[in-house]
C-alpha cells in the first residue's frame, strides 16, 4: 500500500500540488467569464449557506452576500471548465485511493467574494440520509471501505476547509455530540471543535478527503476571492455511496451530452451506466451494501 493511500486511511485526507502556473492562469480565465464579478449584493447582510448542498444557479452569483455552490455537469455553457474534472493528476492520485474505473459524482464551482463571511456547521457528508436511518456504527466503522472520494481544488489561497483527522473511522465523542445538540446532520454554526485543524491550500493544491470526516466550511472573512473547483469520485469495481446521486441524471439529455467534450460524453455515459446498475439511493446507507451492493 502506497505513503499516500495509508495517510488517507488513516487520517482521512492528503494534500498534493496539481496545478502548474499555466493551468492556474487558464482556469482563473475560463472561471472569470463563467462568474460576473461585476454584480454585487444589494446589501451586506450574510446569508446562510446551509443548504448549499442543493445548488445554485450561476446567473444568481454574488446577488448575496454569501458561498456559491454551483453543480456543473448539468448546466449548459460550462463547458470550457469540464477538462478539470478529468485531469490526469486528479484521476491518477484518486485511482490510486479507491481503485480504478472511476465515476464521477460531483464536478462543482464553490465561489466566494472578498468580505464574505462563511459560517457552515460542522457536519459529515450524510444530509442526504434521514437522521432516523443513520447507523453511525455501521457508517463510520474502519471496517466498511468508504468508495467515495471529494477534492477541493482552489485557484486562489484559501483556509474555508475545517476538519478533523480521523474523525471518518469512528463514531462521534461526547464532547463532539454535544457539540452537535442532537443533530446527526449539522451541529449550530461557529463551534469550536476539540481536534479541528484548519486546511490550508495554496492556489493548485488539492485536498482530497473522505467525506465521512467531520468538516465544515469556515471563513471569518474572505480576504481572496474563493473560486475553487470541487469534484467527487468513485470506484466503479465497488458499490457507490449515497454521494453518486448527487448529479440530477434526468438533466443528461441527448441534447446536453452532445454538447459535451468527447471525453466528458464518455465519463457521463459510465454515470448512466452505474445509475442504471444502483438506481436506488435508499439502499447505499443500509448495512451490507457497501460489501456486496444489496442491502441486508
Amino acid at each position: 500500500m502506497s505513503t499516500l493511500k495509508k495517510q488517507f486511511l488513516k487520517e482521512g485526507y492528503i494534500i498534493l500540488d496539481i496545478l502548474d502556473e499555466s493551468e492556474l492562469s487558464s482556469f482563473r480565465k475560463v472561471m472569470a467569464k463563467l462568474l460576473d464579478v461585476k454584480v454585487r449584493a444589494d446589501n451586506e447582510e450574510t446569508h446562510s449557506s446551509a443548504f448549499q448542498h442543493l445548488g445554485d444557479e450561476i446567473r444568481d452569483f454574488a446577488r448575496e452576500n454569501r458561498q456559491y455552490y454551483f453543480h456543473l455537469l448539468t448546466k449548459p455553457g460550462t463547458e470550457a471548465i469540464h477538462h478539470a474534472f478529468h485531469h490526469p493528476k486528479v484521476m491518477k492520485i484518486v485511482e490510486e485511493l479507491l481503485g480504478p474505473d472511476l465515476i464521477i459524482n460531483n464536478a462543482s464551482i464553490l465561489a466566494a467574494n472578498k468580505g464574505v463571511k462563511y459560517d457552515l456547521g460542522w457536519h459529515r457528508d450524510v444530509i442526504q440520509i434521514p437522521q432516523e436511518e443513520i447507523d453511525e456504527e455501521y457508517l463510520y466503522s474502519p471496517t466498511r471501505f468508504h468508495n467515495s472520494c471529494q477534492i477541493n481544488l482552489p485557484l486562489y489561497e484559501e483556509n474555508a476547509l475545517w476538519i478533523v483527522p480521523g474523525s471518518h473511522n469512528r463514531v462521534n465523542t461526547p464532547e463532539e455530540n454535544a457539540l452537535f445538540a442532537g443533530s446527526k446532520h449539522y451541529s449550530p454554526p461557529s463551534q469550536e471543535m476539540p481536534g479541528a485543524m484548519v486546511v490550508r491550500l495554496e492556489a493548485g493544491q488539492a485536498v482530497f478527503y473522505n467525506n465521512n470526516l467531520i468538516h465544515r466550511g469556515y471563513t471569518r472573512e474572505v480576504k481572496v476571492p474563493r473560486r475553487t473547483i470541487h469534484m467527487g469520485y468513485h470506484s466503479a469495481t465497488k458499490p457507490p455511496t449515497w454521494h453518486f446521486y448527487l448529479l440530477n441524471s434526468d438533466l443528461l439529455t441527448p441534447p446536453y451530452m452532445r454538447q459535451l467534450s468527447q471525453t466528458m460524453h464518455k465519463m457521463m455515459e459510465e454515470y448512466l451506466v452505474c445509475r442504471r446498475q444502483y438506481p436506488r439511493m435508499s439502499d447505499t446507507w443500509k448495512q451490507g451494501f457497501a460489501e456486496k451492493g444489496i442491502p441486508i
